[in-house]
């Protein structure tokens, strides 16, 4: 199932579930967030970008490379 809709979709899901992570790690090297709140923005950013990156390649229907 080839889908470009659901593909970008995800795709753009899972580049803010990494940023996310960026942003929480930022704000906790600064001192504006504590570390329990850092820890959990970066456990709930690591499972969107796992999934969504999953499910945009699922999505965009393509296999994987083969060698041979």
């Amino acid at each position: 199932m080839k889908n470009p809709f659901l593909t970008r979709l995800a795709g753009w899901l899972a580049l803010l579930g990494l940023g996310s992570c960026l942003a929480a790690a930022a704000l906790f090297f600064l001192g504006r967030i504590a570390e329990s709140a850092y820890k959990r923005a970066f456990l709930i950013g690591s499972i969107v970008w796992f999934v969504l990156a999953a499910g945009r390649k699922m999505a965009s229907g393509r296999d994987a490379p083969r060698n041979g």
